[in-house]
């Protein structure tokens, strides 16, 4: 039988992990950084995070979480759930796009194929069990539209990244928001008009950041 989790050992690795990936990026927080700030054994951190993978993708999902609980929480860009899910969107990437730890920590990633794939099927099974609206495609077809928009997205943003240069998240995201829209029965045109008129707010960004900093507790 397994043994029962140290819940409080568990947030206190999880805490000290997700700090050091946002501060050091992913190359350069490693099990033993996380075992040695923590006062454990390197063994430890790995009973809860296998993998460093692992501990990446538990980071992206908690940080939708958080972001998604702050915005219900501002009551804003709640139009419909294209509106949510663009407004979700955007924050978490402009969160991660604020100073240099998180911006290594993304550009390590969308650099990895491997991590990279991983991110964009959670992606995936997160924005289809997001959508309630019917399908215009096959799902097949959204699927493949996703990776294709997402890949792209990611393969920009690795390049600004790895060259210092300022990326516009809300204009590249908007663009894969607009791809997945047509699949669900907007005309190009109309879902471009929606994406322009629905991009979130400095105040706005500023207040769910707030949110994100007190609820992950980085």
């Amino acid at each position: 039988m397994a043994r029962p989790r140290n819940e409080e050992l568990f947030n206190t690795i999880k805490k000290t992990a997700y700090r050091q990936l946002i501060t050091y990026g992913y190359a350069d927080t490693t099990y033993q950084s996380i075992a040695s700030a923590c006062g454990v054994t390197r063994t430890a951190v790995q009973n809860y995070y296998p993998t460093k993978n692992d501990l990446q993708m538990q980071f992206f999902s908690d940080l939708l979480t958080v972001t998604k609980q702050a915005v219900e929480n501002e009551g804003i860009h709640q139009e419909n759930e294209f509106d949510f899910m663009l407004c979700i969107g955007e924050l978490t990437f402009l969160y991660l796009m604020q100073d240099a730890g998180t911006r290594k920590f993304l550009m390590e990633v969308s650099n990895s194929r491997e991590m990279t794939e991983e991110t964009l099927d959670f992606e995936f099974q997160w924005g289809i069990s997001f959508l309630s609206t019917p399908l215009s495609v096959s799902e097949q077809k959204f699927h493949d539209d996703v990776l294709v928009s997402m890949g792209g997205f990611y393969t920009i943003l690795y390049s600004y990244l790895k060259d210092g240069k300022p990326f516009d998240t809300r204009t590249h995201l908007g663009r894969v928001v607009r791809t997945i829209m047509h699949d669900y029965g907007y005309s190009y045109d109309d879902a471009k008009a929606f994406v322009e008129t629905h991009h979130v707010t400095d105040t706005e960004l500023a207040a769910v950041c707030e949110q994100i900093d007190i609820a992950m507790d980085l």
